[in-house]
């Protein structure tokens, strides 16, 4: 313990953040959209997919397992949003845990937050805080498009989908809010305002 505690003073903390409601999204988009069950279940992704498909299209499951496994079948973001609600954080794989089941950012006190949609600024300011030359970093992630779909997503769901979504990520939000107070009405505009 004191090994870790002389490391957690010393060291510099930083945790990328990212809008909560974008997270999902990304992560829906990311590990299920557009990508079927594969026939012989060896996704990483694949048992949940199944989970979910069974639970909330049991018909479409059953013509899965029917047609050989043949079919094309993903879980739908309605249907996604419906399996993160009925599930403790825990349970979660960590691509769809809040953060806070992650980082613990009101157990640790982090140096620097690192907003992904502000990337590659982001890496920029960390460079020249430790003197680190710009052009060391070859690989900065991609522009994200996930922002500019949360409507087309976000829009379809129902209330009590939108209630599910808002219970899930709250705590998520404030804090984000917290550090990006400007973003604080795209959930009002998704979400309405819970």
């Amino acid at each position: 313990k004191a090994e870790r505690d002389e490391k957690l003073a010393s060291y510099f903390k930083f945790v990328m953040t990212r809008n909560p409601l974008e997270r999902i999204l990304s992560a829906y988009r990311n590990k299920f959209e557009n990508h079927p069950i594969d026939a012989n279940v060896t996704g990483r992704f694949d048992p949940t997919k199944i989970e979910v498909i069974k639970k909330y299209r049991p018909e479409v499951y059953s013509r899965w397992e029917e047609s050989g496994r043949t079919i094309k079948v993903f879980p739908t973001f309605n249907e996604f949003i419906r399996y993160l609600d009925s599930h403790s954080y825990y349970e979660l794989d960590t691509h769809f845990r809040p953060l806070q089941y992650i980082c613990h950012p009101c157990v640790f006190q982090y140096d620097f937050y690192a907003n992904l949609k502000l990337m590659p600024g982001e890496f920029d300011r960390l460079f020249e805080k430790f003197n680190i030359p710009q052009n060391s970093f070859r690989n900065q992630p991609a522009a994200h498009d996930t922002g500019s779909l949360m409507p087309k997503y976000f829009t379809k769901l129902s209330e009590a989908e939108k209630k599910m979504v808002y219970r899930f990520v709250h705590q998520e939000l404030e804090f984000y809010y917290h550090i990006y107070p400007e973003e604080r009405d795209m959930h009002i505009s998704l979400l309405g305002n819970f």
